[in-house]
């Protein structure tokens, strides 16, 4: 048992992103975003990536500190549900490992990384937490895809919010107020 704990190959963070727009391809790695969300001062491969990205830093620091409350318990419960495989199904076409179209494992790493971060952030996330507690070494984003959704990330915060709250189960129990 001890060896077997030596010989499997443990889960690493993310350490770059792979961003991909069209034909546009750029690397960036996870602690420049980091750097940047502390500091609000962008490296020049940063700034350089911003202006072909045609992208404002403050909106990329938005974006970077934007956190969401994911109850872990609730959440948990809501990504393996139906409704959490039909969203994480989507989301891997967004964010998967790279150079890794195994659908199942970008579900998978998605699972785990939203779950890991949310335990160990106090049930919250955004964006840097949830890369750091993403199990592959390289990330691939769609950066098309990844505006619209987090356009709609709100929605997932009401969602969980409704789950979490769970009001059929109020009704049958006669707690509730309708």
């Amino acid at each position: 048992l001890l060896i077997s704990l030596f010989l499997i190959p443990s889960a690493k963070s993310a350490e770059t992103l792979f961003l991909y727009q069209g034909t546009f391809s750029r690397t960036i790695r996870i602690e420049e975003l980091y750097k940047f969300k502390e500091s609000k001062i962008p490296n020049s491969k940063l700034k350089s990536l911003l202006k072909i990205t045609n992208q404002k830093e403050k909106d990329l620091h938005k974006v970077l500190s934007y956190e969401i409350e994911v109850p872990l318990k609730a959440s948990s419960k809501l990504m393996n549900s139906k409704i959490g495989e039909v969203f994480l199904t989507r989301l891997s076409k967004i964010i998967h490992p790279n150079k890794i179209s195994n659908k199942i494992i970008g579900i998978k790493a998605l699972r785990s990384g939203i779950l890991l971060s949310s335990y160990k952030n106090n049930q919250k996330i955004n964006l840097i937490d949830f890369f750091k507690a993403y199990p592959n070494k390289n990330i691939a984003i769609n950066l098309n895809a990844l505006r619209t959704t987090l356009k709609k990330a709100e929605s997932l915060k009401e969602l969980i919010k409704f789950y979490s709250n769970s009001p059929f189960k109020k009704l049958k129990d006669g707690s509730s107020s309708i």
